[in-house]
């Protein structure tokens, strides 16, 4: 048996984190073994938990790469009960990902992955050694799930990401103190 892999996208503030521990707790109920990683970069909110925007969360295991996540799981599904494996922010990891989540199917686990599907230039984000991107995941997942956020200027549906202030570099984390969720227009204004 082949396991699926469901990729969750869409810009800062459009409720990723939450959708994918909204899953994640349906999967919990149902008695299905599932584990929950995050990258280590991503300590916004906790050190040791994926925390959405609003404060609630789920205890996590920190993941330095993508290695470290086969290395764990491995290490955990000694009796084969892993169903299913959560990761999130899934764009803070290196394109080995793609690998670990390919090689996870294979094993028969279901991946579900959440993750920004841009920059805030509106480019597919890289992974954190720029050799692919989330748009290549999207491409081979068995089901996207596109979120849109509300933009903080005007109120409609919201599909970009904008960052506040100078920051260049592609990768900045931070919440509100740096980002806003913006339609289309108000982006490109």
């Amino acid at each position: 048996m082949i396991g699926i892999l469901t990729t969750i996208v869409g810009p800062m503030f459009s409720g990723k984190t939450t959708e994918l521990l909204r899953i994640m707790d349906r999967e919990v109920i149902a008695k299905r073994y599932s584990i929950l990683f995050k990258p280590k970069m991503d300590n916004r909110y906790s050190e040791e938990s994926v925390i959405n925007h609003n404060g609630f969360g789920k205890e996590a295991i920190i993941a330095e790469d993508a290695n470290h996540i086969f290395e764990i799981f491995s290490n955990l599904n000694e009796s084969n009960k892993v169903i299913n494996v959560f990761i999130d922010e899934i764009q803070f990891f290196d394109s080995n990902i793609l690998k670990i989540i390919t090689d996870l199917k294979q094993l028969g686990v279901n991946v579900y992955v959440s993750g920004l599907n841009q920059t805030y230039k509106g480019d597919p984000f890289p992974f954190k050694d720029n050799d692919n991107h989330i748009g290549y995941l999207m491409a081979i997942s068995d089901y996207v799930i596109s979120i849109d956020a509300v933009c903080n200027v005007c109120g409609n549906k919201a599909t970009k990401t904008y960052r506040l202030g100078s920051d260049t570099e592609t990768v900045v984390v931070g919440g509100q103190d740096k980002y806003q969720a913006r339609c289309v227009i108000c982006w490109n204004k």
